[in-house]
């Protein structure tokens, strides 16, 4: 049985609001600094000319293409279980190797789900940005909310665990919670 999943961190969120500050975003941005170096380069070397324009917009799609696949990549765990030759493989995409952890299947003594709630840690802070936000008609949905997150974790014999699954849907985390213990036997 192979489960994978891109939702496998549990960090705390950012408070720059998601939906405007994620991986594309950061890939132009940072294209656009390296194609806007690249052009002053040109343009002191050989003047404002068609050469200078290409390279910036060549530049500019190429370098885009290249951070959002290379370095602002989404990241993605896989565990594989494999009754057979009774391990669970764990691996992660990292930003340049792949990580590998093999559990025997022996040493997993359960399968849960736990539930956080994140909370407000600065309440005045999310007042005074939700103040000004509104102010320049730009409100930011579901900003200051405390959510709840629920947890796929594997309890190993050893006492540690090892989160393989994060959700804000209760359901999706207990689906694949009773099909990963379906399909270990209890």
């Amino acid at each position: 049985m192979t489960f994978g999943t891109d939702s496998f961190s549990a960090d705390t969120a950012s408070v720059l609001h998601s939906g405007i500050y994620n991986r594309e975003f950061a890939s132009v941005l940072a294209s656009m600094a390296a194609a806007g170096l690249v052009y002053a380069l040109a343009v002191m070397i050989s003047g404002k000319s068609f050469v200078s324009y290409a390279a910036f917009i060549l530049l500019l799609a190429g370098g885009f293409y290249f951070f959002r696949s290379f370095v602002f990549k989404s990241r993605y765990l896989e565990v594989i279980f494999d009754k057979d030759g009774g391990e669970a493989v764990i691996s992660r995409s990292g930003l340049v190797k792949k990580e590998r952890e093999l559990v025997p299947l022996g040493s997993i003594g359960r399968v849960f789900v736990e539930s956080r709630k994140s909370r407000i840690e600065n309440p005045d802070g999310v007042a005074f940005v939700e103040k000004i936000s509104l102010q320049h008609g730009m409100v930011i949905p579901g900003f200051g909310e405390e959510n709840v997150s629920y947890l796929l974790k594997l309890k190993l014999s050893d006492g540690s665990d090892r989160l393989i699954f994060v959700t804000g849907d209760m359901g999706e985390a207990i689906a694949a919670h009773d099909e990963i213990r379906e399909f270990l036997g209890g």
